[in-house]
């Protein structure tokens, strides 16, 4: 299950803010299934992290992302990708994966791909402060 930020429940593209995201498109990549859930860890991007380990997500992906957003996410086992700061749709993402045209973030890419987005306002607990 590939959990996509949305802003709105029937928001049909990726939200650019994840931890801010009021909701998730979570999809399953086999059989296009998408089913939305309210964002219980909405305005904190750990907690966020914590909700979608609770919810048994296995992949999410990002327009900006902290540090500390990450670091949660990856102790949680959660594989975290980038859609290199492109407006998808949540088609666009389904083919992405289908295809295996992706770009993972790992502890040795992190710090070129991860972007916090307004490190002034950032919660997430990372060194972009």
């Amino acid at each position: 299950m590939i959990a996509i930020p949305i802003d709105k429940q029937n928001s049909k593209s990726i939200s650019q803010y994840f931890g801010n995201a009021s909701y998730f498109a979570l999809l399953d990549v086999k059989s296009g299934d998408v089913c939305i859930s309210e964002n219980r860890g909405n305005g904190n991007g750990p907690d966020t992290a914590n909700f979608l380990k609770d919810i048994n997500v296995t992949s999410t992906i990002f327009y900006h992302m902290g540090e500390g957003v990450f670091n949660t996410l990856d102790k949680n086992n959660i594989k975290v990708y980038t859609c290199e700061k492109k407006d998808l749709s949540i088609e666009d993402i389904h083919n992405m994966f289908l295809n295996k045209n992706t770009k993972q973030v790992t502890k040795q890419n992190s710090s070129l791909l991860l972007d916090s987005g307004n490190s002034s306002s950032c919660t997430c607990g990372c060194s972009n402060k």
